[in-house]
């Protein structure tokens, strides 16, 4: 009797330390086990959750904000034979009032007779996944719609610009017809009008499309680069180390404030730096860096990946131009652009290994 309570005691101590939470629930999906990690993900105590229903205590929910009944509870599919083991992705209640992602695993545990008992649920916080999902959509839409707001501009622009001239000289030639009445004059020259404004119009809504496909009006507010580099390595951190990459970033003391557009900055840097991870698929370092060098900051990207070959080193900033399985080769132009527009400079340069990319922007 001893050496078993001995052994539960250890036991216990073991999945404590273990960093996923750990949580077992009994046929009437009571809990009945709560690891230490259980309570820091979700913010409920041992005390709060022992012993009570679990669908009471985190109300488990999708998204759309769809309860998770029994119905659609994983660990009562297994209880009831419909899966042998499952995974779902659940927003839950915490203890402290909010709302997190988590990914539920479950397995089922049987006794002698392999009849199931108990549910063995590993709980695993992806918020922090989840929001980095949030952010790369947001930036590949942002692109995509600059990167198509600029292909619908050139490609109605020059009809534009020639039906333009065709109707400056149909009003020309109106004018010098002898033959025409006053009014059969006056009517065409009102037709010639009414489409030459419709045209004007138009030309007008193509300036815009190619005004936003160059990131647009900038909203410039004095901007702390270290700042803002922290944020999005803090983003991109969970992911990267799912992957196995590391993240060195090293801001240098006392860098002086720039004005930019804080979001629009942003989004460059991301397109950056996701390109970064994304050329590791094996793992790897992001050494990201910033520093004031006369009167520009200069922020560095450099990858350990297997790098870009120099065929194609002149291309990579191309619109549309990748590589890439799936890839839609508008992030780098994007980048280019919104850099551009600061009065900066963007550019892939040598490296021993990898590739390199640094971004230049003025103080002044």
């Amino acid at each position: 009797m001893e050496n078993t309570d001995t052994l539960t005691h250890i036991l216990n101590q073991a999945f404590d330390c273990v960093s996923k939470g750990i949580m077992i629930q009994d046929i009437s999906r009571h809990v009945v086990f709560f690891n230490h990690a259980c309570e820091e993900i979700t913010k409920w105590s041992r005390e709060d959750v022992v012993g009570k229903d679990c669908g009471n205590i985190f109300m488990c929910h999708t998204s759309t904000g769809m309860c998770l009944t029994e119905k659609f509870c994983p660990g009562m599919e297994i209880f009831h034979g419909g899966l042998s083991r499952g995974s779902r992705e659940l927003l839950i209640r915490r203890g402290d009032g909010s709302e997190s992602w988590v990914k539920m695993s479950v397995s089922p545990m049987r006794n002698s007779e392999g009849v199931t008992t108990h549910i063995v649920s590993v709980v695993e916080d992806i918020s922090d996944v989840k929001r980095f999902s949030d952010e790369v959509t947001r930036s590949k839409t942002l692109s995509t719609l600059g990167a198509f707001a600029a292909e619908l501009a050139h490609e109605v622009k020059n009809p534009l610009n020639a039906m333009n001239i065709q109707m400056t000289v149909l009003e020309r030639e109106i004018q010098d017809i002898q033959k025409l009445s006053g009014k059969a004059k006056k009517e065409l020259l009102e037709i010639v009008s009414i489409v030459q404004k419709e045209l004007n119009r138009l030309s007008g809504f193509v300036d815009e499309c190619l005004h936003f496909s160059k990131t647009g009006e900038l909203n410039k507010s004095d901007v702390d680069a270290g700042g803002v580099l922290s944020e999005i390595v803090s983003l991109l951190l969970p992911q990267a180390q799912v992957h196995g990459i590391q993240i060195e970033l090293d801001i240098m003391n006392r860098l002086p404030i720039v004005m930019v557009d804080r979001d629009k900055i942003k989004q460059a840097l991301l397109n950056i730096l996701i390109n970064g991870i994304e050329a590791m698929p094996d793992g790897g370092k992001l050494h990201v860096s910033v520093k004031h060098i006369g009167h520009e900051i200069w922020i560095s990207c450099q990858d350990t990946g297997t790098g870009i070959p120099d065929e194609i080193k002149d291309k990579i900033f191309n619109l549309f131009y990748t590589t890439k399985d799936g890839g839609t080769g508008i992030g780098l132009s994007f980048a280019q652009n919104i850099v551009q527009a600061h009065g900066g400079v963007i550019r892939l340069e040598q490296s021993p290994k990898g590739s390199k990319f640094v971004i230049t922007i003025p103080t002044k």
